[in-house]
């Protein structure tokens, strides 16, 4: 999935249940395992408020990261 305002809008329209399997693809596909995701419902409330409120630079920011992560680099 690429990231990037239409995806994140996208993910905003879901369901908590279906919200919180898409976080764990989007992870696990980074390299995080899935079974070291805790996402109840506070932390979905506040991933939801986050990603309403992210800019631009917060979304190339976070792919970034993705990316790094990916690659082993799990430095900021």
């Amino acid at each position: 999935m690429m990231l990037d305002k239409k995806a994140i809008d996208m993910l905003l329209t879901l369901d908590d249940q279906h919200l919180a399997v898409i976080i764990k693809k989007i992870a696990g596909d980074a390299g995080i395992p899935a079974d070291s995701i805790n996402i109840g419902p506070a932390e979905l409330k506040g991933l939801r408020a986050a990603l309403g409120m992210a800019t631009d630079g917060d979304i190339s920011r976070a792919t970034e990261l993705i990316q790094n992560y990916k690659n082993g680099k799990k430095g900021f």
